[in-house]
């Protein structure tokens, strides 16, 4: 295809889709990086400012001292955007197998409670959720988010099938979405991160497949009111 020549004989700016794309230099990819850098420190600063359904591209780029225009370049919606600038808040330890598979498995809860529970993440989950069920793109930055994590207690949970410590047939895969799904949920309505009583609970339920009771202590840890 010819590129459109100017009318007037003289030389003008091509349309965008008949530009020549930027020349990358090191000094381009070095604003580049420090851009990105910016807009993610802004994204936080915001969040702890503003909360999460306030937060705009607007008083992001403000912030950043970036175009809204380079923000969508980069991110297609907020939860995406706000997804990675709290991947590096959010704690990942590894989960080092001792042999003990209950305790194995408490460990992996309580680290999934820490996840969902760290600030600002708690504060946010309910919002940050809705967004990401909306939009199928957030859906896959959250993914991504917690798939390291749920990899290593799928794989910790298969070595134990393997060895015999749990049935055959056992969906180790859905072990994993039946604790971390309950505790996203009690994090997100309640806004507090699920107590031991919880923990206690989920794991005797996924190992044993020991009923949740709601007397006592675990009714009380688990939403605040009195057992009865």
């Amino acid at each position: 295809m010819d590129t459109p020549r100017p009318q007037d004989g003289h030389q003008s700016a091509l349309a965008p889709e008949y530009a020549q794309p930027d020349r990358i230099t090191p000094d381009s990819r070095r604003r580049r990086r420090e851009s990105h850098e910016a807009v993610l420190r802004a994204t936080k600063d915001l969040l702890g400012e503003v909360g999460y359904q306030r937060l705009a591209f607007e008083g992001i780029a403000r912030r950043a001292g970036v175009s809204k225009a380079t923000i969508y370049r980069w991110w297609p919606n907020k939860a995406a955007l706000v997804i990675e600038a709290l991947s590096g808040e959010v704690p990942l330890p590894p989960i080092h197998e001792t042999g003990d598979l209950d305790a194995d498995l408490r460990t992996a809860v309580r680290l999934t409670i820490e996840l969902v529970s760290a600030m600002p993440t708690c504060l946010i989950l309910p919002a940050l959720l809705a967004d990401v069920i909306e939009d199928p793109t957030g859906t896959k930055a959250f993914a991504e988010l917690i798939e390291p994590r749920r990899a290593s207690v799928v794989n910790l949970l298969e070595q134990a099938r393997l060895e015999g410590r749990l049935p055959p047939d056992t969906d180790t895969s859905l072990m994993v979405d039946i604790y971390s799904g309950t505790v996203v949920y009690l994090a997100a309505v309640n806004r507090i991160p699920p107590g031991e009583a919880v923990v206690d609970q989920l794991v005797s339920l996924l190992l044993h497949g020991h009923l949740p009771v709601s007397e006592g202590p675990a009714r009380a840890d688990r939403d605040g009111s009195p057992g009865g």
